[in-house]
């Protein structure tokens, strides 16, 4: 199982990957962590899901840099770009936020969801992503068994 990890957030993605290291026999865990970088890593079509986070930053963070300016919508920008390259890879959204945008332009999670399944034939689902709480990892669990379920039959 390969699976790609598109966050910024190291608490999350510490989380995500022991989450993946449970529930899999040595899976392999490919890591972006920014939009610019997790553009590039979700057209590998070697992978076998995609854990995307919704709001992230423009580039990598380093000592040096802060990785410019969060963008609220970064997970929706490497779905389109998926789909535009036609990049099937199953992908769920886990995000740590109920609200994105600004004032000019917000959505629910709700709302966010009812768009990215009206647009993306690869994408899942959500997961509402809450550090102090575990219902994500049997959200999760749930939503990958469904999409290693739907792999199973296909073949």
């Amino acid at each position: 199982m390969r699976i790609l990890i598109i966050e910024d957030d190291e608490e999350k993605i510490g989380d995500l990957i022991d989450w993946v290291k449970l529930a899999y026999d040595s899976p392999t865990v490919l890591q972006a962590r920014s939009l610019h970088t997790g553009k590039s890593a979700a057209l590998d079509k070697s992978i076998d899901l995609i854990l995307l986070d919704m709001t992230m930053r423009n580039y990598e963070r380093s000592v040096e840099e802060e990785g410019g300016r969060p963008h609220f919508f970064a997970g929706r920008e490497i779905l389109r770009r998926m789909s535009r390259e036609r990049v099937a890879t199953p992908v769920i959204v886990v995000t740590q936020f109920d609200r994105f945008g600004d004032e000019d332009d917000y959505r629910t999670l709700a709302e966010l969801k009812n768009e990215l399944l009206s647009r993306f034939s690869n994408y899942v689902g959500t997961i509402h992503y809450r550090a102090n709480v575990d219902d994500w990892r049997s959200m999760l669990n749930d939503m990958v068994g469904g999409v290693l379920s739907k792999k199973e039959e296909l073949k």
